[in-house]
């Protein structure tokens, strides 16, 4: 989180995973980070960046699994409305934490 808000590229981070149910030894993390609704990726990132926007770095890092969508996405609707599903309960939604830097 301290990288994140750090790089300057990340307006929130969704967080949801098996830690946030029942299960008795929850063994996954799942971030979405969200960045600005404009954000060029096409520009060039300082490599720092990379630690904080790279999938494969990040769970090498922590084993956390990330996606990333711009704020007010079509992308980010897809993403909150896959987290927010219930397993093996069809229809059911749960909430998931969003935290704003």
């Amino acid at each position: 989180m301290r990288e994140a808000k750090a790089c300057g590229l990340v307006d929130a981070v969704l967080v949801d995973g098996s830690f946030v149910t029942a299960t008795p030894e929850p063994n996954d993390i799942d971030l979405v980070l969200v960045v600005s609704s404009n954000r060029d990726f096409s520009a060039e990132f300082q490599p720092v960046d990379y630690n904080v926007l790279s999938k494969r770095r990040v769970n090498r890092r922590f084993g956390f699994d990330l996606l990333v969508a711009r704020a007010d996405s079509e992308e980010y609707r897809r993403y909150v409305g896959y987290f927010q599903q219930v397993r093996l309960e069809p229809g059911r939604k749960k909430g998931i934490l969003r935290i704003t830097l």
